[in-house]
């Protein structure tokens, strides 16, 4: 704040300052040590305030099961501090209310304050607070700076084409005479009274909330502030979806609610609290024909939004099902090689540890073939890729015709192929191999230039077994990969087992 308007604040006769009874009140408070009859002493000087106290016990706001019949009870029920707080609500209201100035729209800015003070007991109830008294005070006073820039700057309020239902109007108009909002001035006004820290604080943020401390232990406190000064704006003006809608977010993001609670419910409950509070502070706040036509369109607005949040969630869900459709085909797709539809590299090292796993803990056999073509290098250099390639095609047919319906056949590297055979015993997997060779034999590859060529193949097989466990699917590989090898080196077309490669014949 300036140092001129802080000087205007302290030089102006018509600041709003506390009564002396709230002065008395704001002095017990600030003391380290207070009792019930210090403070009921206090509050007898001023018998409307004492009964109003009285009354305050007995509503609603505080279902005690008998009536309170004197102060010092009611103390005892309500609580020192919430009594304190509403003393002083009560006490700065009625002193307030008789301000001079014609600029500012004071009914409109006690049916803001007082619906504020509402909506913070219940926002403060959802977050588990406990001091929603002070809540109350702290919403009820959270504008009063207006007040005080209403007696020092007459012409500020007074524009005609300024709304002032809409605070976000009137904070524009602050920043656009004086470069200063009402919250600084009213948090000057707190400290300068001698209000406790909360209080100046709760009002320092009410209009940005943004600034509010993450994770203090004033954070609720402060946000319920704020929040409850836009609720109250529900009630005094026709706001649109967006706002409520807004607000909702803001509800549901900005505090720490207990359990489950909905922001309608939060409308609906100040709406039934308003005629209690009227009473209470003698003030008419519904100006209004149909006061719960104000929830409806609040309820609508939210049903709406709701609705829409669930179809665009359905929109999502359909939108994200087939994106996960496309690529579990795309995926499947690019698991094949290709040029020969068999597995590629990763997939076939994927699939191969999940066997390998899969035999070791039900206690199965595996056996893993190694094939590699015989002399290929010789096909491309003679007859070229293109005829390589259809070769390496046929290649894929036979391997895949001539094995089970759950054995996998993957492209390892160029013209090296892998065969996963599961439950397949050592026998089992030379039958495979046989086949394969017979195949070889039987195969035409016309689409050459050399009719009479001749495709051979090397195959080397590894296999895990009970009897003959391996340590790790690597090792199995590596083996099946020494058996081929022994195959290539004796003059291929043949298949060695490598358990029996140093004696016996291959086939």
């Amino acid at each position: 704040m300036t140092p001129e308007i802080e000087a205007k604040l302290k030089a102006c006769p018509n600041l709003p300052s506390p009564p002396a009874i709230a002065v008395k009140i704001l002095k017990l408070a600030n003391e380290p040590e207070i009792n019930i009859k210090s403070l009921t002493k206090v509050l007898n000087c001023d018998p409307a305030l004492a009964s109003r106290i009285l009354k305050t016990a007995n509503s609603p706001l505080y279902p005690y099961s008998k009536k309170v019949e004197n102060l010092p009870q009611a103390v005892m029920i309500l609580g020192l501090n919430a009594v304190i707080a509403l003393a002083l609500s009560f006490s700065l209201t009625k002193s307030f209310k008789k301000l001079p100035g014609p600029g500012l729209d004071y009914s409109l800015f006690w049916k803001r304050a007082l619906i504020a003070g509402t909506a913070s007991r219940i926002l403060g109830k959802a977050s588990g607070l406990q001091d929603l008294e002070a809540l109350y005070l702290a919403s009820l006073v959270q504008d009063i700076g207006m007040l005080a820039l209403n007696q020092i700057y007459p012409d500020l309020y007074t524009k005609e084409s300024l709304d002032q239902t809409c605070h976000d109007q009137l904070l524009r108009r602050e920043r656009e005479v004086l470069d200063i909002y009402h919250a600084e001035v009213g948090s000057w006004l707190l400290e300068y009274w001698g209000f406790p820290t909360h209080f100046s604080l709760a009002t320092a943020y009410s209009d940005e909330p943004s600034l509010i401390p993450k994770q203090d232990e004033q954070t609720a406190f402060l946000n319920c502030v704020a929040l409850s000064g836009k609720i109250a704006e529900i009630f005094i003006r026709d706001s649109t979806g967006d706002f409520v809608n807004a607000l909702n977010q803001e509800f549901q993001r900005c505090l720490p609610l207990k359990e489950k609670v909905e922001f309608i419910n939060v409308l609906q409950d100040v709406q039934d609290l308003i005629p209690e509070i009227e009473e209470l502070f003698d003030v008419q706040i519904q100006t209004w024909d149909y006061p719960d036509a104000i929830v409806e369109q609040a309820r609508e607005t939210l049903l709406q939004r709701s609705l829409k949040t669930l179809k665009k969630v359905d929109e999502l869900q359909v939108n994200n099902a087939a994106m996960e459709d496309q690529f579990e085909r795309f995926k499947e797709k690019h698991k094949q090689d290709s040029l020969t539809g068999v597995l590629i590299r990763a997939y076939l090292d994927e699939y191969l540890k999940l066997s390998f796993e899969k035999a070791m803990a039900n206690g199965e056999s595996l056996s893993i073939v190694f094939c590699d073509l015989d002399k290929f290098k010789n096909v491309n250099d003679t007859y070229g890729h293109q005829a390589g390639d259809a070769i390496l095609q046929s290649t894929a047919k036979v391997l895949v015709s001539k094995i089970r319906g759950y054995d996998m056949v993957g492209r390892y590297g160029g013209d090296e192929f892998v065969l996963i055979l599961p439950r397949a015993s050592t026998s089992a997997a030379k039958m495979v191999c046989g086949r394969i060779l017979e195949g070889f034999c039987d195969s035409k590859f016309s689409n050459l230039e050399d009719p009479n060529l001749r495709v051979t193949i090397s195959l080397g097989i590894a296999t895990h077994s009970p009897e003959n466990p391996y340590s790790s699917v690597s090792h199995l590989l590596q083996d099946a990969d020494k058996a081929v090898y022994h195959s290539k080196t004796h003059d291929g077309n043949q298949c060695t087992h490598y358990e029996a490669m140093k004696t016996e014949q291959p086939v």
